[in-house]
């Protein structure tokens, strides 16, 4: 496709979809620059055109130019929605953009949308992935809504990886207060393993030993993930306990 378009010099003025998959197609391959040359040349574009264009350039670093790119998307009568601000959050997320990240959940207000638990999660996950995790937990602390658990076991994870015992000893409380039906789900809770794999990474067996009593206590199960193994017998089951 980029050669018949370098050869013949095509402008993808009449097919709005091909024109904005080549943008998305070029600038998952580090193509800015040809991104950028399809989008001006295109004459009709829609809010998913401007969309792929602008996580386009998030991918690449250039939030700001993304925002701006966003501006002139509502001078040309379109808007930025709840999903392209989806799209460029999980953009900045996936590259370690932290501060083009920040910028653009900022400029959400300035278009008039307002985050949803999704833009909040990206966050969260953008600042866990770095190792901010006092960010990521102020972060949460200072949502205008109530969090989900699905934020809290980001971060949770995140403590684990990065070796923050401290910080994952309080969100895994936080978490099993948040959202106690999750410790008796099928009589498993992957959250109490969480925490008690967060004590034996850090050596702290005191701690393991203490989740692991509440465990028994409340009735919990450790979840176990099921597979299989070849053998010389044939395919015997295997599970593995966690």
């Amino acid at each position: 496709m980029h050669g018949y378009i370098e050869k013949t010099n095509w402008v993808p003025e009449i097919d709005v979809f091909i024109g904005t998959s080549l943008i998305d197609m070029y600038s998952k391959c580090g193509c800015l620059n040809s991104a950028l040359s399809v989008f001006s040349r295109m004459k009709e574009k829609n809010i998913l055109t401007w969309t792929a264009m602008a996580t386009g350039l998030a991918i690449h670093g250039k939030g700001k130019e993304a925002i701006k790119l966003l501006d002139s998307m509502g001078a040309s009568g379109l808007k930025p929605n709840a999903t392209s601000f989806t799209s460029l959050l999980l953009a900045c997320c996936h590259s370690g953009l932290v501060e083009e990240g920040l910028c653009l959940f900022s400029s959400m207000s300035k278009f008039n949308v307002t985050p949803q638990m999704q833009h909040y999660g990206c966050i969260v996950d953008l600042l866990s992935r770095n190792g901010l995790l006092k960010e990521a937990y102020e972060f949460i602390m200072g949502m205008p809504v109530e969090p989900d658990a699905i934020l809290w076991r980001s971060l949770l994870s995140a403590t684990r990886i990065h070796g923050d015992v401290a910080m994952g000893e309080k969100v895994g409380k936080l978490l099993l207060r948040v959202h106690p039906e999750r410790s008796s789900l099928n009589g498993t809770s992957e959250d109490y393993v969480a925490l008690s794999n967060i004590y034996a990474s850090a050596g702290k067996w005191e701690g393991v030993e203490t989740v692991r009593e509440e465990m028994k206590v409340k009735g919990i199960e450790n979840k176990f993930g099921c597979s299989s193994i070849q053998t010389t017998t044939g395919m015997d089951p295997l599970e593995i306990y966690l």
